[in-house]
């Protein structure tokens, strides 16, 4: 815990937080693969990781090979191909050049809005930020604690849950987004640690970890 607060603490000395960025933002989409730029407000574009989230307004572009993503508005999978750009919206992806390929219907594409930073801010962000610690492991199974949920949230958790199987990062994103809507902050956590270690450099969720973390520590009085 103390290790996140410096962290925060860290993090306001070296890049002053603007209105805009204290608000959430819906994402759109993921990187999939290596080599993708993505071009954020009137930033240039940068590189970005596996992992990385995308927002409506960003603009994709591939490099000398194509650059794989999640398109979460349409619940699908594809790769840009190379040298190719498109343009992120809430409802679609509009390619300027270039094409998509192999594209493929997700059934579990469910992220938690975040905080939308411009691309190198939010990787510097990531570096900065390390895992909390302290928060003590609630009593029983996650089978207990989802049976204890009022019948409204059980429902809706039980029904993300069912399209979200597996062990890949973007399934175990899904989960853990899942979770945390339904106040399960110590199972999303542990979720959002799993994805993380496939996805290392993914800055999003190093923060996401913390935030959940401190939310976690906060809900048990510590």
């Amino acid at each position: 815990m103390r290790g996140s607060r410096l962290a925060w603490m860290a993090l306001a000395l070296l890049m002053p937080v603007l209105p805009a960025q204290l608000r959430k933002t819906q994402p759109v989409g993921l990187v999939m693969g290596a080599g993708a730029q993505v071009a954020r407000g009137k930033a240039p574009a940068a590189t970005v990781k596996p992992g990385e989230i995308l927002f409506a307004g960003d603009v994709l572009k591939a490099g000398s090979a194509s650059a794989a993503f999640l398109f979460c508005p349409e619940k699908y999978s594809a790769a840009l191909s190379a040298n190719g750009e498109a343009a992120l919206t809430d409802s679609q992806v509009q390619v300027k050049s270039g094409e998509l390929v192999g594209r493929k219907t997700v059934a579990a594409c469910y992220l938690p809005e975040v905080q939308k930073l411009s691309v190198a801010s939010q990787q510097h962000y990531g570096v900065m930020l390390t895992r909390g610690s302290g928060a003590a492991a609630p009593k029983g199974t996650l089978a207990d604690r989802i049976k204890a949920l009022p019948d409204d949230k059980h429902r809706e958790l039980e029904a993300h849950l069912a399209t979200a199987e597996g062990s890949d990062p973007v399934a175990v994103v899904a989960r853990a987004t899942a979770l945390e809507k339904a106040g399960l902050l110590y199972d999303a956590g542990e979720l959002y640690r799993e994805a993380a270690q496939q996805w290392p450099e993914a800055a999003w969720l190093k923060k996401k970890i913390v935030e959940v973390e401190d939310a976690l520590l906060k809900q048990q009085g510590r």
